[in-house]
């Protein structure tokens, strides 16, 4: 292709972009407040309240059977709700019809139809929109440049990979131009590969479009990936809400902590000194925390969460003494599984260039990096960690 060729081609591109996303009307806020979701004796979701940010991709996180779906389907109109209200802005769509809440949804199993072509499954649902022919056909042919399927217009399902199929779902769910993108767990029946090279395209793609889109994952990569902001959920109760990055690394309770990446959890205890305010590990390890909230008392039990990256192999004294029971070398990082002196099971993470490997059965020390971990109350299980800190 030539370079006038290109230059043409991606002028295309931005002007096809430009258009959907002023034919997706302004974005709009959602406001879920205090929604109730009961099925005959058995409450799922109780009094549950969120918004979600114009134009945003807000993901809705948490293992099998927390809600997340459950909620989607509410927002969309495919669940009753049987307390509170969604808002599309200022709008209580809570007994609109799915038909008229101009919303457009990607399912797990794509749900597109195997007799159809790629071209055909993406006007169905322009058809009951008593669009005219010419301009029917021209929404289709921009849509499918955004989502890169147009080679594919003539080919049935059966003939596209399953990244092909999924970019068609997406097109027939955004060529309607609703006013919310709705995904539920679109990239799970994917290979690995195809589904990072998907979630970028998804996210690549409501960018450039701006629509507001709430996407529902299990998968916490995946979530971290792609998301502005995520809420993690646990048992119809949202747990946390914030950026990617903050969730990561401030999480707001122990099962956070767990679900989000890896996390070793260890017993300590608060210790409040002349010269500061110390968490001392079961065997007498100590650091200083100058970051957790200023209502700890001395003597409280705490648990403290540490990343495997968290960790650094030490010859100090004061630290965790404990045995490496397996080595792991993957390339840049060597893991170890080590058994500490006071039985606790932890995952280190080492950079190869900064020691040489430890064979297993190796007596070590292990210190933390006192400004990384997170500290949470071993009752409450919340952070004892200062906001913003």
């Amino acid at each position: 292709m030539s370079w006038i060729c290109r230059v043409h081609h991606s002028l295309c591109i931005s002007i096809f972009y430009q258009k959907v996303k002023e034919r997706s009307t302004m974005s709009v806020a959602i406001h879920i407040e205090k929604v109730v979701k009961k099925y005959e004796d058995h409450t799922v979701i109780d009094g549950l309240s969120l918004e979600i940010k114009p134009g945003e991709l807000f993901t809705l996180l948490g293992p099998s059977g927390c809600g997340k779906t459950t909620l989607l389907r509410m927002i969309i109109g495919f669940n009753s709700i049987e307390g509170g209200a969604i808002k599309l802005d200022d709008q209580v769509i809570n007994t609109i019809p799915v038909n008229k809440r101009k919303m457009g949804m990607v399912f797990q199993n794509y749900a597109i139809f195997p007799h159809m072509t790629v071209e055909e499954n993406i006007a169905f649902g322009l058809k009951a929109q008593n669009q005219g022919k010419k301009d029917m056909q021209n929404r289709i042919n921009e849509i499918m440049k955004v989502v890169r399927i147009e080679d594919h217009h003539a080919k049935k399902p059966d003939k596209l990979s399953g990244g092909q199929q999924q970019r068609v779902a997406l097109a027939r769910a955004l060529v309607i131009n609703p006013k919310v993108l709705l995904m539920d767990e679109p990239l799970s029946n994917l290979d690995a590969k195809l589904r990072v090279e998907m979630r970028n395209a998804i996210k690549d793609i409501q960018q450039k479009v701006g629509i507001t889109t709430v996407y529902v994952t299990h998968d916490q990569e995946e979530a971290l990936a792609i998301s502005d902001r995520i809420a993690v959920m646990n048992k119809g109760i949202i747990q946390q809400i914030g950026k990617p990055e903050n969730i990561y690394l401030r999480p707001n309770n122990v099962f956070v902590a767990q679900f989000i990446g890896t996390s070793n959890l260890i017993k300590g205890t608060v210790q409040k000194q002349q010269d500061g305010t110390f968490v001392v590990f079961n065997d007498g390890y100590s650091e200083r925390m100058d970051h957790l909230l200023d209502t700890v008392t001395d003597g409280q039990q705490v648990v403290v969460s540490v990343r495997p990256q968290e960790f650094v192999v030490s010859k100090d004294a004061n630290a965790i003494s404990g045995v490496v029971d397996k080595t792991m070398f993957l390339g840049i990082n060597t893991h170890y599984f080590i058994t500490l002196k006071t039985g606790e099971s932890v995952e280190v993470v080492q950079n190869i260039e900064d020691h040489s490997i430890i064979p297993e059965g190796t007596s070590v020390n292990v210190k933390v990096k006192p400004r990384l971990i997170n500290v949470f109350d071993a009752t409450s299980e919340m952070t004892l960690i200062k906001a913003g800190e």
